[in-house]
């Protein structure tokens, strides 16, 4: 109003014929004086910016207690202890049938985890990943109890192919896995960080944390600089820890053969029948394919010199006898019964004039896919006179017996 009055007062004392002239001018000389105003104003003020309201800033941050790598700290945080009343009250049930299935590999993964150097609790993360299932797969592709990914697979040395997918395999995937995780550590110096980056990737959280100036996961979490998904994963690991480390005051039962193994490990050759197998050591076919999930076919990878198949604790001996009584030399023949014995058949052939693939399969009690596969050709190429082609299987053995192409 001030304003006003003095260039009110200035324009009464001139004459009539300039006041338009000069009322222009006045005009524009306070629109000039007033934009000025404000801009000195506003510069002392912050200023809201739209585009970056959805990362605002907590004015408060939550600040975890530094550990060593092999130590896994228990955050005391809010989300944490929301999904530890979710596991315990809400899905009670759901979780003691998860913590069921975790005692056949407990024990074998801590030692996988504890020998890098990384706490034991941290194979937990299958809990939360897959409730510890080695077949699960998620809409992502990723499969396994540590539910890794085909890229992530092959970048920690895991087969994937028309015969296994070792992310299935409990401990080969759980070795993968620790490492992974011993990497992020490396990375991002937390636990919190390594976790969200082995649900996100180490380039979403890397990206996160320089778009965003801040340094730890709850900062992250709070101002929206990583999904949803990612914002729940976290606290749900720790929560399930917390919950087990103390298992009888949220309510859950250990159970009697909780850290115990139910399996041993032995090696036996390619193309090996899962059938024959079961009927050497008397056990069904569909609990050797349980206790080895990696076999897309139930029958072990043809080629391989030897493959380590996981059987029920205490059949190991009579499968090794079986496989040492196909093995062993036949003696020579003598007598009546001499003409009726076949030699074994040879671990290679050298093919003919006319001879196909199909045709060397059929003869020598094997598929065309296996017989191509072991030596490295296509079921459909063409064979060479003179080329000396290896053999999956033999003709009087029956354990290694024919896969199906």
């Amino acid at each position: 109003m001030v304003f006003q009055d003095i260039i009110g007062s200035l324009l009464m004392r001139r004459g009539k014929k300039k006041r338009p002239k000069r009322l222009k001018l006045w005009i524009g000389l306070g629109t000039l004086a007033l934009l000025l105003c404000c801009g000195a104003f506003f510069s002392r003020h912050k200023v809201f910016n739209h585009s970056t309201w959805r990362f605002w800033h907590s004015k408060t941050t939550f600040y975890e207690k530094s550990a060593p790598k092999y130590e896994l700290l228990i955050p005391d945080h809010a989300a944490v202890d929301t999904w530890v009343k979710w596991f315990s009250e809400g899905h009670h049930s759901s979780f003691q049938a998860q913590l069921d299935r975790a005692r056949f590999y407990e024990a074998p993964a801590q030692q996988i985890f504890m020998f890098k150097g990384l706490p034991k609790d941290l194979i937990y993360v299958a809990l939360v990943e897959s409730g510890f299932s080695p077949t699960a797969r998620s809409h992502a592709s990723a499969v396994g109890m540590w539910q890794i990914v085909p890229k992530t697979g092959r970048r920690f040395g895991l087969a994937q192919n028309q015969w296994v997918d070792e992310r299935r395999h409990p401990m080969k995937a759980a070795k993968a896995a620790a490492n992974y995780l011993s990497l992020l550590y490396n990375q991002f110096g937390s636990w919190s960080l390594a976790l969200a980056a082995y649900n996100a990737g180490e380039n979403a959280v890397q990206g996160a944390l320089d778009k965003s100036g801040l340094k730890s996961f709850w900062d992250l979490r709070e101002n929206g600089y990583l999904p949803a998904e990612t914002r729940d994963y976290v606290p749900k690991v720790f929560a399930a820890v917390k919950i087990i480390r103390n298992l009888n005051l949220y309510g859950f039962r250990p159970g009697p053969e909780r850290f115990i193994a139910p399996q041993e490990t032995v090696s036996v050759p390619g193309g090996l029948q899962l059938s024959w197998v079961g009927k050497q050591i008397g056990v069904p076919e569909g609990i050797l394919r349980s206790n080895n999930p990696e076999l897309n076919r139930s029958v072990t990878p043809p080629g391989y010199s030897k493959y380590e198949l996981l059987l029920p604790i205490g059949t190991k001996d009579e499968l090794l006898a079986a496989l040492a009584r196909q093995s062993r030399p036949e003696e020579k023949p003598s007598g009546k019964g001499a003409a009726a014995r076949k030699p074994s058949a040879p671990s290679s052939y050298k093919v003919k004039s006319g001879d196909t693939l199909s045709g060397i399969a059929a003869r020598h009690n094997c598929s065309v896919t296996a017989l191509a596969a072991l030596n490295g050709m296509k079921p459909s190429q063409p064979l060479k006179s003179g080329r000396a082609l290896k053999l999956p299987c033999k003709a009087t053995s029956p354990s290694v017996a024919r896969v199906r192409g």
